[in-house]
Formats: structure tokens, C-alpha cells, sequence
């Protein structure tokens, strides 16, 4: 029997171009839903009713990247479409989700082919609740350890800190945590803190009133009205500015929020789940981030456990990734001996994430259907954590034994210049390969490197 046709929205401002293409995709057998606005398109997207969207950049209101900032966590899949294509709003668009990027004018016919791409990509995402609480394949004693604990801290109310390195996961255990929850059948919204908009965080996260600031034109409930009854999920919770870390603890701690320019505290009813791939701890003692905030956070805690720590999960993961492309690709792959061997030997410094690229990155250039070791090799290499520099940065080799005391008399400022410093030089001044070795943002990083009277040039 054949898959039904997905649902498509189209998104975009022009009433012709949407008149135009949902009678065209309509007569192709596609349901249509339509959102004439960035703020329809946002509220359609988080609702997720449909499959594949069809979004426009220039919406009016809000562009499309904002609308793609703002939905993050939606099941629908997303293809840019504008008539004002670059690079560079490509390359962003991508980052932020979506899944391909077409320039007006389009065919729909032409279309075809990634509607379908992209709607099967949705229903192969799309976790039952028993595999959203298996989180990652394998059966490793370590990730068994944090199966236990989404299922001790799932039916709480508590909130939680999920913590692990970037990749390796977070996000999977954070919907986990909502399915085993009571609240599963309410939303799941999640916000990346370092993706959004600084000067609007406060606006994103408790919603504002008709005339708050400068383009205010209606109100907006906020990331915490959208959750209500279910999970708000903020990624990368180490990159909540100042101002906001304040006022997301009066939040948890009174079940109430305050949009900007309003006068009312209105209740909400959620439940948080944090994550962070940074020491809280540290950044608490360094001043960064609020005490009170880390330790209400931090009520329930669960790590993700790295993929080196648990090679034996590595085949498992690898295999159900490729049975994925294969699907993707409609090409049925497989893994040689040797190529299962090379992927243990390597240490994944970009965890599961990495690991996804570097098979479809195999599966693209090999010119057979079992992936060979030098397939896998070279895929690696391609990475930007396949380079020697960068693995040598991320995990350093322990110094030899002949190699003399570091002086006794140095602050933690002295050592932490140092390291900064010689991880600068090894990775030869890139300061984006640098903060990620470091685990720091660019922001920071830069700010330190200035401090220690260094100048950076462009990456």
C-alpha cells in the first residue's frame, strides 16, 4: 500500500505564489495548509501538523530564519524557498533546520522529489514513545545507567540538567524525559539560548505586549505560554544572558511569567529541562552564571555518557544510521568488517552527530554498497574533527614521563592563560576549531584572547 501524500504548508507572504502552488500540489494528490505571516508560520510549524513546509525568507513580519529560530524542536520538515537566495542565508538556513533550500521561480512538479525526500525523513524521525525512552541504540552499561535515570526522573515534575558534550545526544534525552512524563501529550518546545537573538531573548521566553518595543505590533504568548502542560526544553542554558537568568529563576520559582511591557504576572503550568555541554559549576565560580539559577536547575541531573566511553554501542548506532541513509538514498548499504573496526578505533570527539556525518559522507563517495575501512577513513578525514590538530586539542596526548612539574606557584588564571594559549598555537589561531576544543564560546574566547594582548584575524 502507498505512503499517502504529506501535508504541506505553504508559508509566504505573497497570496499568489500560495494560490499558485497549493492548486498546483493539490492537483498532485498534497494536502495544503497556508500561512500568510512569520508569526502564522511559526505557530503552524510548533503545532506540527503538517509534513513538509514550503517557507519563504521574506515574510514581512519575520524573516524565515527567525521563523526557523523560533521552531526549533518541530517535527515538520523545511524547504527554503525565496525568490532572494545567497549563500550565506543558505548555509544559516541549514543550520537552523532545514532540509533543503529552492529559489523562486519553483515548479512544483519539480518539487516532487523533495517533498517525498523530506516527509519521509520526518516519519523515520518520528520516535514512538519506546525508543524516545531507549534514547540512543546500544546496550552499553553506561547508557543503560542513563536509561534508569530518565525513567526514575520522567514521572517527576522536577526540573532537570542534562549534561554531555555537544553531539552526543542531549536533546533525545530531554523528549525522553517528556515521553515518560505525565505531560506527554502536551507540547514539547525546545530553544537553543545560543542561537536566539539577544537583544529579543526576554520576548522569546515570556512573550510581550502590542507596543512593548519597536515592531511589537500584537502580542506574543512566549516560549513558556506555547509550553503549557507540557516540556520547555533550553539547549545550551549556559548561554542565557544575565538579565534573563534572573528572571527565568523568579519563573521556576513562582510558576509565573511577566511579558515584556506588561503589568500582570500570568501563570504557566511547565516543566523545564535544561542542557548545557559546558562546566556550570565553574561557570558559577567564575561569575557567569547565576548560583540560585545553576542549583534550581540542577534539582535532578543526568550525563550523557560520550561515544568513546561506550565503543561497544558504536556498531549498533552505525548500523541503524545507515539502515536511515540507505532509506534516504534508495540504496541499500552495508558495513564491511573493517570498516565497523575503523569506526571503533576512532575517538568521535563530535559524538553521534559526527558519526551520522561521517557515514553519509562515506555513503556519498563510495563507489560500492558496502562501506569499506578506507571509506570510513576518508569520510573522517573530511571532518573537521578528523584533523590531527584538532583531535590532539580536544583529547591531548598525556606528556612524557620525562617532561618536568609545572611551577607550583601559578594561579588558575596563569594555567587557564596557558592553556588557552598553547591550544591557540596547536590549532594555528582559528578561533572557531579553538572554541570548540575548548568547549567556550567565540564571544568568550575572543574576549580572553584580547585580554592576553593577542590578535585575532577572520577564521
Amino acid at each position: 500500500m502507498s505512503q499517502p501524500r504529506p501535508r504541506i504548508l505553504i508559508a509566504d507572504d505573497d497570496q499568489a505564489f500560495r494560490l499558485a502552488m497549493s492548486k498546483a500540489l493539490g492537483r498532485l494528490g498534497f494536502p495544503i495548509d497556508e500561512a500568510s505571516s512569520g508569526e502564522e508560520a511559526v505557530a503552524a510549524l510548533r503545532a506540527g501538523a503538517a509534513d513538509v513546509a514550503l517557507l519563504d525568507l521574506q515574510l514581512g513580519d519575520l524573516d524565515g530564519l527567525e521563523v526557523l529560530r523560533r521552531a526549533q524542536g518541530s517535527p515538520t520538515r523545511v524547504i527554503v524557498v525565496t525568490g532572494h537566495g545567497t549563500i550565506g542565508a543558505a548555509v544559516e538556513a541549514m543550520r537552523l533546520g532545514a532540509v533543503n533550500f529552492v529559489q523562486k521561480p519553483v515548479d512544483a512538479p519539480a518539487l516532487l522529489p523533495l517533498l517525498d525526500d523530506a516527509a519521509a525523513a520526518a516519519r523515520d524521525a518520528d520516535p514512538t514513545p519506546d525508543a524516545a525512552v531507549l534514547g540512543m541504540a546500544g546496550t552499553s552499561s553506561a547508557l543503560e545507567h542513563t536509561r534508569r535515570l530518565i525513567r526514575r526522573a520522567g514521572p517527576t515534575d522536577e526540573t532537570v540538567l542534562v549534561t554531555g558534550e555537544s553531539g552526543a545526544g542531549k536533546e533525545l534525552i530531554a523528549r525522553a524525559l517528556h515521553q515518560e512524563s505525565k505531560r506527554s501529550r502536551g507540547p514539547f518546545i525546545a530553544l537553543n539560548c545560543g542561537q536566539a537573538h539577544r537583544d529579543l531573548f526576554d520576548a522569546e521566553l515570556f512573550g510581550h505586549v502590542r507596543g512593548a518595543f519597536t515592531g511589537a505590533t500584537h502580542d506574543r504568548p512566549g516560549l513558556f505560554r506555547e509550553a503549557e502542560g507540557g516540556t520547555l526544553f533550553l539547549d545550551e542554558i549556559g548561554e542565557l544572558p544575565p538579565g534573563a537568568q534572573s528572571k527565568l529563576l523568579r519563573v521556576l520559582e513562582t510558576h509565573t511569567v511577566r511579558p515584556v511591557g506588561g503589568y500582570r504576572e500570568e501563570p504557566v503550568d511547565v516543566r523545564v529541562v535544561a542542557a548545557t555541554n559546558r562546566d556550570l559549576g565553574a561557570e558559577v565560580r567564575e561569575g557567569r552564571f547565576r548560583e540560585d539559577l545553576y542549583f534550581r536547575l540542577n534539582v535532578l541531573s543526568i550525563g550523557v555518557p560520550p561515544l568513546r566511553e561506550r565503543r561497544e554501542d558504536i556498531e549498533v548506532i552505525a548500523r541503524h544510521l545507515l539502515g536511515r541513509i540507505s532509506k534516504e538514498r534508495n540504496r541499500a548499504l552495508a558495513l564491511s568488517p573493517e570498516a565497523i573496526d575503523e569506526l571503533r578505533r576512532y575517538d568521535w570527539p563530535g559524538n553521534v552527530r559526527e558519526l551520522a556525518n561521517v557515514l553519509k559522507r562515506a555513503a556519498i563517495f563510495a563507489h560500492a554498497d558496502t562501506l569499506s575501512a578506507d571509506d570510513i577513513r576518508e569520510a573522517i578525514g573530511g571532518s573537521i574533527f578528523g584533523h590531527p590538530e584538532a583531535r590532539a586539542a580536544i583529547h591531548p596526548a598525556p606528556p612524557p614521563a620525562s617532561s618536568p612539574e609545572p611551577p607550583t606557584d601559578l594561579t588558575l588564571a596563569d594555567l587557564e592563560k596557558q592553556h588557552i594559549l598553547d591550544t591557540f598555537e596547536r590549532m594555528g589561531g582559528n578561533v572557531t576549531h579553538v572554541a570548540q576544543a575548548l568547549g567556550i564560546d567565540r564571544r568568550t574566547l575572543q574576549r580572553k584572547l584580547k585580554g592576553f594582548g593577542r590578535e585575532i584575524g577572520e577564521d
